[in-house]
């Protein structure tokens, strides 16, 4: 009743359902709203026609990771083999049947949608979570998945919820319905209508205002109260049952059942599950008659059948509430006892933990022993809470402190910061040993750079340095893992760091470096080109470059984050994209994708700074619509100079880069000064480029310099800064020697040029562009351009015609468009014919655009969807865009639209 859009919206998405078009809802509203009733109701008129899978999330096992989707997905068992491999092993360790590397949760959301997917290719499936604020956090987070990646399935997933901020936060741009109250029309009918006697309209209306509308309340009212008594109420102004007082009708109701069936409640509320053997066993335990329910089930609490079914939440509610904590305790006791005699271990970790009053030992470890089980399958946020409850319950404080840290690690590898903070243990570390500390001190350093918050960002360093400092030889492997988030966190913060200096990294590295593994090789190249001369580090720098292109598997994610430092320090930027590349294919196939979200944008940096604006774009476009399935809507932070690329107004750039700063993010902010300053160099706003680029190479930092100097080098030349010019031509030239970079050497060349007579000037420029690899096809257009100004300025115009010319395909095909803009203006002053808006349009999406690259080098559409953590009909819905948007009809076509790419 009044439901009519919500409705609407529900038979919308149902009929998409069986149309291929399918969707999800998440609906929210206040308990007594309606949620269930108006699911219910769409559901009776297409449960012919759909597959329907119907789960509600239950307390006791919002403790067991993937509980919740284990019910969900139990009927679909016939089609979990045909789903790969990859996904079907991650499905069967979540779901606790097999043993091996614990999944991440993505990966098991893949799995999860290809098997509804191919659940759905058989007939329509839709499925139906009620009441997911008691649902298991791991579950909650690949539904999340499912609901924002279902597009072109015979799909539909519909989540009923209360307001709960881990709900909200799981299902973060699935669509919603927030249902609130009825309108008085429609609330004053369903009043009327169940009350006993005749109810005056006015009246009615009042009490829909007084209730907010909420249907449960008002049906409440009907049932407790006779028109004549809500009338006579009305009058007298008189508080009315709603809210808190409707549990408190239902606790006067239980009243008046007898002792033995109130028991009997007591045990199906705490139970929560509904399993009716579960129940009767309890009862059993405690000497509850057979027969207790049959009173309970006459004023309509509950119904008995297949499952313990409350007719509200609200009365499972009162009835627990009602009851003493020591009845209470002597009940999840006897649960407790049933689940172990089942081999529920899980459950009876839930039961035990809430039958005891105060510390307990055997209690704690039995929740220890719940915890490693959900970690063993990836629930790493149901072993943060697990082990938090532990620390409660644990009698040692030693012991409690190690339980508190181990839970903080756990939710941080989760990615929830903010809770791996708050389980922390709090007041003095003299509980903790040094290697417990030192883990604390690492949990504290990362959540404050994955919160961005500013304090903890720029003392990141510091901390991870102290925490390696107390590992020391005790814990070598935590050590390790220290100093190179350390030097992470130093290529973050860079000059923004407090409480310790990038030479303290390279010293403590250099100390703890020995062995021949790929880490210790990075790690001695990383000191060396922080405390040695570049001379003396570019050998160990190639080594490192060397060993991480050997390394496979896993281990080249886990050290993603450290590739670009020995690539670009060897001038090396094709070795960095490969290498990030590697890692981001490895992390889709393992389901890591906050890593990959991670490489995506350190790809994007790498092409922007090899100036291919359109490249680092795509990159982004990729790693937003990896948040986006994983419910994250923004970056950490903006990144600034992918706004100046694009053309945003410098003074609105500088805005966003002095935030960026301030907020302790200076590698992102050199990024964005550098990025304005080319773009100056564009324009021909060479004295201001000249200033902005001046402290970025009289203060480097690391490789993140390298590429300024020969920007510096045009800017000081092109400003009259020539002594400037020739310092930095000095410092290329020995990098390029050292590093032996054929790119080092183009620039170096290209600078040369610019600072040379106009006899020297030609050769330089021509041996640069033929220096450049495809890779850097912007870098040798900037070459290009600054040759065929030369050219132009010697009067050999139509020489100067075909440099331009050729420098003006290759802006546009980059998306260079200030670089573009100019190369124009000079091909036009040249002599040459450039129609402003000459660059050819992409009409694909980002995501069209990466599905018809995969397929034109080869990858079926099994293996695209692997990669993009899609469907395959997804897979197969895009190439028929692609298809339809360039004309073509065939893979081979497309191989060859795309052939060099």
């Amino acid at each position: 009743m009044g439901r009519a859009e919500e409705s609407e919206r529900l038979r919308t998405l149902l009929s998409g359902v069986r149309n291929e078009a399918g969707g999800a809802l998440f609906i929210t509203g206040e308990p007594g709203i309606g949620k269930t009733s108006l699911v219910d109701a769409a559901l009776h008129e297409h449960t012919q026609s759909l597959r329907v899978l119907s789960i509600q999330g239950v307390e006791v096992e919002a403790g067991i990771a993937f509980g919740a989707l284990q019910r969900l997905g139990g009927p679909l068992v016939a089609f979990v083999d045909d789903i790969p491999e990859t996904q079907r092993a991650a499905l069967r360790i979540a779901a606790g049947l097999d043993e091996g590397p614990p999944p991440q949760p993505p990966l098991v959301g893949l799995g999860f949608l290809s098997l509804l997917a191919r659940a759905g290719a058989d007939r329509p499936t839709l499925c139906v979570v009620d009441d997911a604020h008691h649902l298991d956090a791991e579950s909650l987070l690949v539904l999340g998945f499912v609901a924002r990646r279902i597009s072109a399935e015979r799909v539909g997933l519909v989540v009923a919820a209360r307001a709960d901020e881990s709900v909200e936060g799981a299902l973060a741009g699935v669509p919603r319905i927030e249902l609130g109250g009825l309108d008085t029309e429609a609330g004053s009918a369903l009043l009327r209508r169940g009350v006993e006697g005749e109810l005056d309209p006015t009246v009615a209306a009042d009490y829909v205002h007084v209730t907010a509308g909420n249907p449960l309340a008002l049906r409440e009212l009907a049932t407790e109260l006779s028109a004549a008594q809500l009338t006579a109420t009305a009058i007298a102004h008189s508080p009315v049952p709603i809210g808190g007082r409707l549990e408190m009708i239902y606790t006067e109701r239980m009243s008046e059942l007898p002792a033995h069936s109130r028991d009997w409640l007591l045990v199906a509320a705490a139970e929560s599950s509904g399993d009716p053997a579960a129940v009767e066993a309890a009862a059993a335990v405690l000497g509850i008659p057979a027969d207790a329910s049959d009173a309970a089930e006459g004023i309509d609490f509950v119904s008995v059948r297949d499952t313990v079914r409350f007719r509200h939440p609200l009365i499972r509610s009162a009835v627990y509430g009602a009851a003493t904590d020591a009845a209470r305790r002597r009940v999840h006791r006897a649960l407790a006892e049933d689940a172990r005699d089942r081999g529920q271990l899980d459950v009876a970790a839930h039961h035990a933990a809430a039958a005891v009053h105060g510390p307990d030992a055997e209690v704690a470890a039995e929740l220890v022993a719940a915890a490693d089980a959900a970690g063993a399958r990836g629930g790493m946020l149901s072993r943060a809470h697990l082990l938090a409850r532990a620390a409660e319950l644990s009698p040692d404080a030693a012991e409690a402190s190690e339980r508190s840290v181990a839970a903080a690690e756990a939710a941080l590898s989760a990615g929830a910061a903010r809770l791996a903070l708050h389980l922390l243990p709090k007041g003095d570390d003299h509980e903790l040993d040094d290697v417990a500390r030192a883990r604390k001190l690492i949990v504290e350093a990362m959540s404050g750079m994955f919160l961005s918050e500013p304090e903890g960002l720029r003392a990141g360093m510091a901390k991870l340095l102290a925490a390696a400092d107390l590992a020391g030889e005790t814990a070598p492997q935590l050590r390790r893992q220290a100093l190179l988030l350390a030097l992470n966190s130093a290529t973050v913060t860079e000059g923004r760091a407090v409480g310790a200096t990038v030479r303290e990294v390279g010293e403590r590295m250099r100390a703890a470096s020995g062995g021949d593994d790929v880490t210790a090789v990075v790690m001695r190249a990383a000191s060396a080109f922080i405390l040695d001369d570049y001379v003396t580090a570019a050998p160990a720098l190639r080594r490192a470059v060397e060993s991480l292109q050997e390394e496979t598997g896993a281990g080249l994610t886990s050290l993603a984050f450290f590739v670009t430092v020995p690539c670009v320090a060897l001038w090396d930027w094709d070795a960095a994209a490969e290498l990030l590349r590697r890692s981001a294919d490895i992390g889709r196939t393992i389901g890591a994708l906050r890593e990959v979200d991670a490489c995506l944008w350190t790809l994007s940096a790498v092409e922007l700074s090899r100036v291919n604006p359109q490249a680092a774009s795509d990159y982004l476009e990729q790693s937003a619509e990896l948040r986006r399935a994983l419910g994250v809507g923004d970056e950490q932070a903006v990144n600034a100079a992918m706004l100046a690329w694009q053309g945003t107004p410098s003074v609105v750039v500088e805005q966003i880069n002095h935030a960026i700063h301030e907020a302790g993010w200076g590698g992102i902010s050199r990024m964005g000064a550098a990025a304005i300053a080319i773009n100056e160099l564009a324009t021909g706003a060479y004295e201001s480029a000249f200033e902005r680029l001046t402290p970025l190479v009289r203060h480097p930092f690391l490789q993140s310099s390298h590429h300024h100097y020969p920007e510096y080098v045009e800017a000081a030349v092109r400003s009259g800064n020539r002594a400037a010019a020739q310092w930095a031509l000095e410092r290329i030239e020995a990098y390029a020697e050292a590093s032996g970079s054929a790119v080092a050497r183009a620039l170096f060349l290209r600078s040369l040029a610019l600072l040379s007579d106009d006899a020297d000037a030609e050769h330089s420029f021509t041996e640069a562009i033929g220096m450049f690899p495809p890779s850097h096809r912007g870098d040798a257009a900037r070459t290009r351009l600054l040759y065929g100004e030369w050219l132009r300025r010697v009067r050999r115009r139509s020489d100067a015609r075909a440099q331009l010319e050729q420098a003006l395909r290759d802006f546009e095909a980059v998306g260079a468009t200030t670089f573009a803009e100019r190369a124009r203006r000079e091909l036009l002053a040249a002599g040459g014919s450039a129609p402003t808006g000459s660059a050819r349009v992409d009409p694909l999406s980002s995501q069209e655009r990466q599905v018809a690259l995969l397929a034109a080098r080869g990858a079926t559409n099994a293996e695209i969807a692997a990669a993009m953590f899609i469907s395959p009909n997804t897979v197969d819905y895009h190439l028929r865009k692609v298809f339809r948007k360039l004309e073509i009809s065939s893979r081979r076509q497309l191989a060859d639209r795309f052939a060099g790419e």
